[in-house]
């Protein structure tokens, strides 16, 4: 099994992400603080992974997610104010949690107003999660109705941690310094899909004797499971 699937957050602190950033998610998590969340951030920043993780720690399986894509044709009417009510109220009255999660808000352009008045009305009864590459693309009205939460990409050296819990998790032992140069290979992405893929390999090479715990290249046929750095 992949690495990414495999090792999927299943707590906050299995995510890597800024202190403040994470700080801020467990207020959500202990339901000090309640409101629409805004997530901005490169890909690879853990966003998807914080619209599925959030709602599931909060609720555990009782809450239910419409997603949507926000396109240029999008547009936010009395038919899709509409559709999400009628999601909202049929959850409500079984009293499941309501999620409303809107993947590129960005890209929302029409009829604005009319959402943030939805959004104002709505708010105690639905949490409404949007993420985005551009977070100036978004207009301020609406950003402001929104707790914003900018993901950085990740640096290898604050991968390393959770790099070290899951070679662990796999039964390996390997030299702090040698995976850190592993992460620093691909840190220029600050991808967390990224950095997976390469401790995946790193791991192959550790079963395999191909890379020693000490993190020396024992054999020519490392070069067969690791990337051109």
């Amino acid at each position: 099994m992949a690495f990414n699937n495999k090792y999927h957050p299943t707590a906050l602190s299995d995510l890597v992400i800024e202190p403040d950033n994470l700080a801020i998610l467990r207020l959500f998590e202990n339901q000090s603080l309640k409101d629409h969340l805004l997530l901005e951030g490169t890909n690879g920043t853990g966003k998807t992974t914080i619209t599925t993780l959030l709602p599931k720690l909060i609720h555990g399986t009782n809450y239910q997610v419409d997603e949507v894509w926000g396109h240029e044709d999008f547009v936010i009417d009395g038919s899709c104010v509409s559709k999400w009510d009628n999601f909202i109220s049929f959850n409500c009255v079984q009293q499941i949690a309501p999620y409303v999660v809107i993947n590129e808000i960005d890209k929302i352009k029409h009829n604005l107003p009319f959402f943030w008045q939805w959004l104002d009305l709505r708010r105690e009864e639905v949490t409404v999660i949007g993420t985005t590459n551009k977070f100036l693309a978004i207009d301020q009205a609406l950003r402001s109705r929104m707790k914003c939460l900018t993901l950085q990409p990740v640096r290898a050296i604050d991968m390393l941690p959770r790099a070290l819990q899951i070679i662990q998790a796999e039964g390996l032992a390997v030299d702090k310094a040698y995976l850190l140069s592993e992460l620093q290979a691909v840190e220029r992405s600050g991808d967390i899909r990224k950095y997976m893929e390469r401790l995946a390999l790193v791991a192959i090479g550790l079963r395999t004797g191909a890379i020693s715990p000490q993190g020396i290249q024992s054999s020519p046929a490392v070069r067969a499971i690791q990337r051109v750095k």
